[in-house]
């Protein structure tokens, strides 16, 4: 379930302090942080990818989520992750054995979504900007940054940054067995006024098995 979201963590995540040559890159990353943390909320649609080079198989899903800060949802096929920053609801759907998980939200034990607001720069150990690309009608700054830090992991990562918008909207990331994961971010919606229950699941309605561990 973790590994289902936890790319997601790197949603918004890369700005970089760079070298004097790589200033651009600075000026890009920045301006993405800054536009980020003007963001009440959001909400999107992504598709994810993962890639194993060393045996050609291929997963890709599709989901969608909600931001607001300290809270979160994520919602994808097989599961559904809501937190109001308290709790943690892990919805299971299914025709017959549909079932809901509540505990304590811990986000140092958990994932945390307010990390896609913090800066990594200090694990990065180099950045390249590797210029402009027009994909349908949109034109992106494209950032490749490298991280050294083995607690990580994946050790590249490549951004597609809206020129316009200033939101990352394609993610690629390489880990050191060369496993390739890649986040799509379509449809994206920024200061909703998202109310607090998109952020509850509600169990008063739910006719499936409810596990409270709080």
């Amino acid at each position: 379930m973790k590994k289902n979201i936890f790319g997601l963590l790197i949603l918004f995540i890369g700005w970089l302090p760079g070298f004097t040559q790589e200033k651009s890159v600075t000026e890009i990353l920045e301006e993405s942080k800054a536009k980020l943390e003007r963001i009440s909320d959001f909400s999107a649609d992504f598709t994810y990818s993962i890639e194993i080079k060393t045996n050609p198989t291929r997963v890709s899903k599709n989901g969608k989520f909600h931001y607001a800060k300290g809270k979160f949802v994520v919602i994808m096929e097989d599961q559904e992750i809501y937190s109001d920053g308290k709790s943690l609801w892990i919805h299971l759907p299914g025709e017959e054995n549909s079932e809901v998980t509540i505990m304590n939200y811990d986000p140092e034990e958990s994932f945390n979504f307010d990390l896609i607001f913090s800066p990594l720069y200090e694990t990065a150990n180099k950045s390249i900007y590797e210029g402009k690309k027009s994909v349908n009608g949109v034109t992106y700054d494209q950032v490749y940054l490298q991280f050294s830090n083995p607690e990580l992991e994946y050790h590249q990562v490549r951004l597609w940054i809206n020129e316009t918008s200033k939101i990352q909207e394609k993610v690629v990331l390489v880990n050191k067995k060369q496993t390739i994961t890649t986040y799509a971010y379509t449809n994206i919606k920024t200061d909703l006024g998202l109310p607090e229950s998109t952020f509850v699941f509600d169990t008063d309605n739910f006719q499936g098995d409810i596990y409270d561990e709080r």
